[in-house]
């Protein structure tokens, strides 16, 4: 991109990915829209007045994208594809940032965020309304079951609202039939996952970059209802957005830090077609739980009959905060006497470079 810019929004049209708002890495909030069109390689301006805003959201519709939300903004505006001009619609009563939305028959679902109403960002909302485009008017929805800032999708005539954060990362998918107007079924993943970007590809929901662990890649099928997290060589991020297009995964932007100085100018793409996950996949992301009772005494041993290499591994909270990182052999012991008790994620790669993860409970 031009600059720098975390906190963005995005949606795609045709061949041309639109990325709104956010901050700068030069200091202050974004007021215009850049253009990617995938198949030149190259950005353009289309709208440079904009409000000014971060954590907002963006949808798009008959050629339209229609801008809302972020921290302290009330305000819907809409774009007009042909024109670039930009028209008001109608205000939000209950608008947050750092929330989901998702557009679905001319109605654009949004839900979560903190701040609601400019209340504190501290405040975390479980409001759920949707935008009916057509009548340009805002309507209330049952409220989400656990209030946090997060990110959703639809597929099939569901919502799958996944991860978030409320004071701490979560692990929780929450899914809404759109159809028996309802909060249905609820997973937990096995990693918690916050400052994520989603995108959608047939019946996958990829999640990409993260608050806590910047270089996490991974999907939701949701035909199986499973987490499937995948190895790759994408830069640390988080607050970024991402599209499909065309079998690839586009990740745009972001940021490393909470200092705007350290948000991305970059773009990446990544073959998602079915063959490349199929080699790319690992197993189960939690593949073992082990108990430790006596910590004087307490380590495991990662057999491998045909490798005694050392390896690097960390030790990370549930919510996926990092809490040790060591080297370690396979064949021998691993000391973990300097962890207090509770319960962790042990995490390396093995020889073939594919991520594992094992459960470690501490009793005492």
């Amino acid at each position: 991109m031009s600059i720098g810019r975390g906190a963005i929004s995005s949606v795609i049209v045709d061949d041309n990915i639109y990325v709104s708002n956010g901050y700068k890495d030069t200091g202050g909030n974004a007021n215009f829209i850049e253009k990617y069109n995938i198949k030149d390689n190259r950005w353009s301006m289309i709208n440079s007045t904009l409000l000014p805003k971060k954590f907002a959201n963006s949808e798009t519709y008959n050629n339209k994208i229609y801008i809302f939300n972020g921290w302290g903004n009330s305000h819907l505006e809409i774009l007009d594809l042909e024109t670039h001009k930009i028209t008001k619609g109608a205000v939000n009563r209950a608008y947050t940032g750092n929330a989901g939305s998702a557009i679905h028959n001319g109605k654009i679902y949004v839900f979560g965020g903190s701040g609601l109403n400019n209340a504190a960002t501290t405040v975390f909302s479980n409001r759920f309304q949707y935008y009916d485009i057509a009548s340009d008017t805002w309507n209330p929805l049952p409220d989400m079951p656990t209030a946090r800032e997060t990110k959703g999708k639809i597929v099939n005539d569901k919502l799958y609202v996944i991860g978030g954060f409320n004071g701490t990362s979560s692990r929780l998918i929450n899914v809404y039939d759109l159809k028996k107007n309802l909060w249905t079924e609820q997973y937990t993943m096995p990693a918690a996952i916050s400052g994520h970007s989603l995108a959608v590809s047939g019946n996958k929901i990829f999640i990409v970059g993260g608050y806590n662990n910047q270089t996490f890649l991974a999907y939701f099928d949701t035909e199986t209802n499973k987490l499937h997290q995948l190895s790759s060589n994408m830069i640390p991020r988080r607050h970024a957005t991402a599209e499909v297009y065309n079998n690839k995964l586009y990740i745009i932007g972001g940021n490393t830090t909470s200092i705007t100085t350290s948000a991305i100018k970059s773009t990446q793409v990544a073959d998602i077609s079915e063959s490349v996950l199929s080699d790319n996949k690992a197993p189960e992301d939690i593949s073992e739980t082990k108990v430790y009772a006596n910590a004087r005494k307490d380590g495991f041993i990662i057999n491998n009959q045909n490798n005694s290499n050392q390896f690097e591994y960390a030790i990370l909270s549930e919510d996926g905060k990092q809490i040790a990182r060591g080297l370690a052999y396979y064949n021998n012991n691993i000391d973990l006497t300097k962890v207090s008790k509770g319960t962790y994620i042990f995490s390396y790669k093995n020889e073939k470079g594919i991520l594992k993860k094992i459960r470690i409970i501490k009793q005492f």
